[in-house]
Parts: structure tokens; sequence; C-alpha cells
């Protein structure tokens, strides 16, 4: 039999359609897979959609819960609760009945026999067993679902854990809240048209449910393939998704996620018999729910400010938020973390944090910028402490407390460094460059028998933190045992700093002046030390700071005046010479009038020329330039000279000069000792800076004056660029006033 031929243009045609047929299929295909993806993504991002809502509306939940939780608290007044006796709780909480928020049915106070107090008058028996604050390990309680005695409205009850001054439980303050209201307020909205929200308490129970008629009952599936949907399940151990079968035999879906102030499990059921129909408006339903989460957001802190608005007016939080930031105030914040002391098992953390240099920024750049700083660097904190279930309050200027349990201090370290590193990426895109550092204590069990108070723990935070000084690389310190030693140190100098005043262990040494164009003697400055019975000789860098913190330097200060006083007048009375003394006024005398009248006060007493005193002001003073101009111009109107000391030293501005009218500048010591090599030389570098800085101030006709002279070198090249006077160990060292007599005689 003969193959029949194809004709060519038979096989032109098959040809033709093959490869259309392939062609076609190839289409279909990518058609195919493109058309997957794209139902595979709008799904993913559908249930992406879902996950975000469920978070947005637990959100709202635990806004809602605590916004009841303030509620209640509002009615805690320290004298009625702590102090006062049952009978006069009772009476407060029937008194103020009225005010309570609208969804709350009752208000109760629970005894720890049972007894239950109720605002409307009722008194009722309670099982002890079910409310956990009374034995002492929950301060906050919310319950699961419930209907009161006698009452006719699904309820939850909020309990606040009330404690006697030694910590034991005096009582519970509580609430029952309508769930009607709750759900009006919260989850009382459907997703779409066929989606909604379940609420389940820590039992399984449904607190919230489309079908009302459930609420109150459980759901265990039939079929054992799927038991992980039982509602006692997902109150146990929920997960991100479930897939399983409804009570109707219906395929759902359910996504899931945890209340942790309550405990409960919120979740959303969506038939996947109908996920081609959700896909269609999928991206209108997107928006339509980022809409309605923004407006319920938006509703809630409109509530929230009107209400904090309304106490504001009323003056009842005037000592309770910061008003720049909303945070507690350190007064406040004291109080909180005192309760949560009583808690003896526990351990806890203690943060302080400040900005470096803040009042520079302050004085630079505004206190308009410096508050949005303030508020920025808050908003950072607050992050943090929320992550933490910890609380957080303001203190002065740029001052923050963070406190918070921890189960050990080795874990609460790593997360504090990792949340460190975050912030100090997180600010480098602020507008202004800014710092922030910390300083850390922690208080453990066996620490709360030795009577340590939340101020006492402020007060090591405190500490840590001012041992970083200026290292830029370190943004933390940690109070520890060498701290320990250092703080008794100083308590041991604070206890006896004023015996040893009366006692006289404090004395004056003097430093000369030297004149660089002929080395005679032209003045000196007082400088004070320590000679301790117990602590031996101690130079000012011992003492001066702490003096500084505790505001006891101002005393010295005066001592120290009175002794230079009498000594000028003696060296008068007997005819020997004398030069120009110079004394420090330090940075706490923040009052010109107050100053200038007690300095008069004392200055009066002698017979002295005041062209024999100057007063050497700080560059770094906690003064502001205003004061420090006012205190000048009052010292210039006695007859007293003025000196600027450690010029150069302190976060100023070179304007400051042209506005503070001193006499002298006093440059600080480092600028010689940074610049110095072993041969005593200074390099060309600094040699060119010193000399453009003393031209500047002799256009400005000040007087110039190195500290730290140590060296000839030091000394030649000062006398090169005309610097008026010199004082340093190359001339002389600090001399008692026998010596520095005797040094006057030969130098003058």
């Amino acid at each position: 039999m003969k193959k029949k031929n194809i004709s060519p243009e038979k096989a032109k045609i098959i040809s033709t359609l093959l490869v259309s047929i392939v062609f076609m299929t190839i289409v279909l295909s990518l058609s195919s897979m493109y058309t997957k993806k794209a139902l595979k993504e709008a799904e993913t991002d559908y249930f992406n959609s879902l996950d975000t809502t469920l978070d947005g509306f637990s959100r709202i939940i635990s806004l809602q819960l605590n916004s009841y939780r303030d509620s209640l608290r509002s009615y805690f007044v320290d004298e009625i609760f702590e102090n006062g006796n049952t009978e006069e709780i009772v009476d407060f909480i029937k008194k103020y009945d009225y005010k309570k928020n609208i969804d709350f049915l009752d208000l109760y106070y629970l005894l720890p026999d049972g007894t239950a107090y109720f605002s409307d008058g009722k008194v009722l028996k309670m099982n002890v067993a079910k409310h956990y604050g009374l034995n002492g390990q929950l301060d906050f309680y919310i319950s699961g679902l419930g209907i009161p005695p006698g009452g006719n409205q699904c309820t939850f009850c909020m309990e606040e854990t009330m404690r006697k001054q030694n910590g034991d439980v005096a009582g519970l303050l509580g609430c029952s809240v309508s769930v009607d209201g709750f759900i009006a307020r919260t989850t009382g909205k459907k997703v779409g048209s066929r989606e909604s929200f379940m609420l389940l308490d820590k039992t399984g129970l449904f607190i919230v449910h489309p079908d009302k008629s459930i609420i109150g009952l459980s759901y265990e599936p039939d079929d054992p393939a799927y038991e992980n949907t039982s509602t006692i399940n997902l109150a146990k151990n929920p997960a991100s998704t479930f897939l399983g079968k409804d009570s109707d035999g219906n395929l759902i879906y359910l996504t899931t996620s945890k209340i942790p102030e309550a405990g409960w499990t919120l979740a959303l059921k969506i038939s996947m018999n109908e996920m081609n129909e959700i896909y269609k408006p999928e991206k209108k339903n997107k928006l339509f729910l980022i809409i309605i989460s923004i407006l319920i957001v938006i509703t809630l802190v409109s509530i929230e400010a009107k209400t904090l608005d309304f106490f504001q007016k009323k003056q009842l939080i005037a000592t309770v938020y910061d008003p720049l930031t909303n945070l507690w105030t350190r007064q406040r914040f004291e109080v909180e973390a005192t309760k949560m002391l009583r808690n003896r098992h526990s351990k806890f953390m203690l943060i302080e944090a400040d900005i470096r240099g803040f009042k520079f920024i302050n004085q630079n750049y505004g206190e308009e910028i410096a508050d949005k700083l303030i508020l920025y660097y808050s908003t950072l904190l607050r992050k943090y402490t929320t992550d933490l279930h910890g609380i957080i309050g303001r203190g002065f200027a740029d001052h923050f407390y963070i406190f918070f349990k921890i189960t050990s201090v080795h874990k609460a370290m790593n997360v504090f460094k990792e949340n460190v590193n975050c912030f100090m990426e997180e600010i480098k895109s602020y507008e202004i460059p800014f710092f922030p550092k910390f300083g850390l204590s922690f208080l453990m069990p066996g620490d709360k028998a030795k009577g340590i108070t939340i101020q006492a723990l402020i007060g090591q935070a405190s500490f840590a933190k001012s041992t970083i000084k200026d290292n830029l690389l370190t943004h933390y310190s940690v109070y520890n045992s060498k701290l320990l030693e250092k703080i008794n140190e100083e308590r041991f100098i604070e206890g006896h700093m004023e015996q040893a005043l009366d006692d006289k262990e404090f004395f004056v040494m003097y430093q000369p002046k030297i004149s660089l164009s002929d080395d005679k003697i032209v003045g000196a400055e007082a400088l004070v030390r320590w000679n301790s019975p117990k602590l031996g000789l101690m130079t000012p860098e011992k003492f001066i700071p702490l003096f500084e913190r505790n505001g006891f330097i101002t005393k010295l200060d005066y001592y120290v005046y009175d002794e230079v006083f009498k000594f000028i007048q003696k060296q008068l009375m007997k005819g020997e010479q004398i030069v120009p003394i110079s004394v420090n006024m330090s940075r706490n005398h923040n009052k010109p009038e107050k100053f200038m009248h007690d300095f008069m006060e004392m200055f009066s007493k002698y017979a002295i020329p005041p062209e024999l005193i100057q007063i050497e002001i700080l560059e770094r003073s906690v003064m502001d330039n205003n004061t420090l101009q006012d205190i000048t111009e009052k010292l210039h109107k006695e007859g007293f000279s003025v000196a600027m000391d450690d010029f150069g030293s302190g976060e100023s501005s070179l304007n400051m000069l042209t506005q503070i009218p001193v006499d002298v500048l006093k440059f600080d010591r480092e600028f010689l000792n940074a610049s110095t090599n072993n041969e005593g030389q200074i390099n060309k570098k600094a040699q060119k800076f010193i000399q453009i800085l003393v031209s500047l101030s002799k256009n400005l006709e000040k007087q110039t004056i190195f500290e730290g002279v140590e060296t000839q070198a030091q000394r030649d090249f000062l006398r090169s660029i005309e610097c008026d006077q010199a004082q340093g160990f190359f001339y002389s060292k600090p001399l008692s006033e026998q010596d520095f007599a005797q040094f006057i005689k030969l130098h003058s």
C-alpha cells in the first residue's frame, strides 16, 4: 500500500497550525501562570490585610481596656485607699458612683475574705479563688465572660489590687463592664459583607460573636481533623492561622491574635468558599478597612485628648502628667514605681536617660527646637518602655526615668543594648545631631530588705550616668560595686563637710600669676585644699564636683573669700607687699542680687581696696549669658575686676565675649597640655590657634593669662605672642600664706 504524499501546501498549513498551537499553548501557560500568580498575590495581600486589620483591632481592644483601667484607676486616691478603712473606701465609691465610666455597670470593693461592697449599696459574698489579685501575685486582672449576681447583661470584670503600706493586699477595687458597650467601641463592626470578629476569653467562651445568642458558649468541632479550631484550643494555643470547619460544616479560615492585657484571643473568620468573590473587591476592602481603622483610632485619640483636656482644665492631673510629653511627672513616676516595689519577689531595672549637651542645644537652637527634640526623644523612650511593659516619667529638662520588672539582669542588659543600637541608628536621621546617654541600676529581691527606695535607685542610675562624662563612645554606665565604693566615699565626705568647715580643715593656698613681660608677680589665685584627719590631704577635684552637686560649694566659697580677705588685710596692716588675689565664683551662684548682697556684706567687714580682689567666673557655668552679664556689671560697679576662668573648655560660642564685659580671659590648661610633646614643645598648629585666640582677646581689649605653664618653651612661646600673664608650675606651685608672702618679696 502506498503512502499518500502530502502536498507542500498542506504541509505548510500543518506546520503553521502546529506553530500556532505551540504558541497558543505557551501563551495560555504563561497567562495561566500569571493569573495564578496574580491570584496568589491577591490572596496573600488579602490575608496580609486581614492580619493588619486584626492587629489594628487588637490594639483598639487594648486601648479600650487600658482606657477602662485608667477610668478605674481614677478612683484610686492615696489618702482613701492606703490610709482609710473599709467603711471610708465604700462610702467613697458610693459617693462618686455617678462619675464612673459609661460602660461600667458596677463598682465594688472586695475584701480578702470574699465580701464585696458595691457602689449601688449591694453587699455580696464572692468566691475568693476566682479573684487572683487577692493572692498578692497580680496587681491587675481582667476576668473572662460572666453575668454578675442579680444582673441580666453579659459582663467581664476588671480588678486593681490595693495594697497596704507594708505591701500586703488590702482588697481589690473592681468594676463590671458591659460587654455590649465594649463591643460597640471595639469589634462591633463587620469587615466586608461576610467576615466578622470573634473574641474568646481564657476558657474559650465567646465574648464577641456575630450571632449574639452564642455569646457565653464555646465551640468543639465534631470532626477530629479540625480539633485545632475548637475555641478552647484557640484560647490556650493561639496561632496566626487555622483551617477548619465551622458549626455548619463549611470550610473556614481563621486568623488569630492575643490580647495581652486580658489573655483573650481575637479571631477573624472567613469562608473559603467565597474567596473568588473576595478577590475582586480586595483592594477596595483593604482601603475600606484601613480607613475604618484610622477613623476608629482617630476617634479614640480624640476622646482621650478631650478627656485629658477636661481633667487638666479641672486641675485634677496637674501633678500627674508632663504638659510637653504627656508622660508622668517624676513625682507621679516615683509613686507608681513605689507601688511596683511592693512585690517582694520581683527583680527590677531602672534607667535614667538624658541628652549630652542639651543646655548647648537649648541655647544655640532655641527653646522651640529643644522642645521638639524632647518630644521626639520621649517618643523613642515611650516605645521602648511599652515593649517592656514598664512605666516612664519625665523629670527636669531632658531627664527621663524608666522602670520595669525583669527576669534576669543578663537578659535585660542584652535587650537594652539592642535598643541602644536601634536608638543610635534611628536618631541619625533627625534634623539636628544629638547623643543620648543612660545610667542603669538594678534591684534584686534581697535588696528590698535593705530599705532601698525608688529615689535611691534613681540616685544610683544618675551617679552611674555621671561617670560617662564626655566619652562619646560610651552611651551608658551601670551602677556597680566600684561606684558603690566611690559613693560611700562621697557619703563620708558629705557627712563630714560641715564639721570640717567648722574645724577649719579647709585651708587656702596661693598660686602666683607672673607678668610675661618682666617675670614679676602681678597677682595670685586662691585655691582651696582639705586636710582631713581620716582621708588625708585632698585636692579640689576630689570634693569640688560633689560640693557643686549638693550645693555646699557656696558655703565653701564664702569661707575662702573670708580667709583671703583676712590675709590681705593682715598684710596691709603689717605694711607688707601684697598683689591682687583672684577668688573663684562657683557655678552654683546663679542669683546676682543674692550673691552681691552676701559678698559685699562680707567684704565690707574688711578695710581692703576692691582693686586687690578679682572674681573668676566659669565659662561652663549653669548661668545663662544674661545672668553672667548681670553679675559682671554689678561687680564692676563695686570696683572689682572680673576674669573668665577655663576659657575655651566650655560649650559657649565666642560671641559671648562681646556680651559679657569681663576684664581677663584665663585660658584652660588643656590648650597647652594637649599640644605639648615630651620635649615640652608646642606643635605648630596649636601655636597658630593660640596666637589667634590671644590676638582676638587683645582686639576685644581683654587681658590674657594661661594656666598650666610648666616648661620654658611654653613660657617663651606665650611671651612671643604677647600674652600678658602666666600661671603654673614653671613659676611656682600653690603656696601657703607664709611662703606666698616671701615669694612676693622676691619677685616684685
